[in-house]
This record gives C-alpha cells, structure tokens and sequence, in this order.
C-alpha cells in the first residue's frame, strides 16, 4: 500500500515539476483557460481535474448570497 502512495506522490512531483517547467506563458490575444487546460490534460492530469473544479466555479455567489441577505430579514427584529 505505501509503495502506491509513494507511487503517485512521485506522479505529482513530476506534473508539478512538468508545470513549473513551462514558465510564464504569453500571448498577444485571449487565450481560453479551459481550452488550454483540455489541451493538456494527458500530460497534467491530476492538475487538469482540480483546475476543471475550481474554473467552474462562479466568482462569485449571489444565490448564496441572496440566502443569505433573506435569511437576514427574517431573523432581524424591527424595533
């Protein structure tokens, strides 16, 4: 069992050290994140899953948020 983890401990290391080794990348126009991150997912594939999580994600939450101020007035005793 530890040989397995050891085993894909040292897969990330060497994804980790495979992204870092790309450097800053550039481009005079709009470059699509998930375009890229599909492009690259054979080669960063634990990587590909945690950025495809993340990306997904809204920036922000305003159905939470609307929750949240509901929520607010409900409990908020009028004086």
């Amino acid at each position: 069992m530890f040989k397995e983890v050891q085993n894909v401990k040292d897969e990330i290391d060497d994804e980790v050290e495979k992204y870092l080794n790309l450097g800053v990348i550039t481009s005079s126009s709009f470059i699509n994140v998930m375009e890229w991150w599909m492009a690259g997912k054979d080669v960063f594939l634990a990587h590909y899953q945690m950025a495809t999580d993340y990306l997904g994600t809204f920036a922000t939450s305003p159905p939470s948020e609307r929750v949240n101020n509901m929520v607010g007035h409900k409990f908020t005793v009028a004086k």
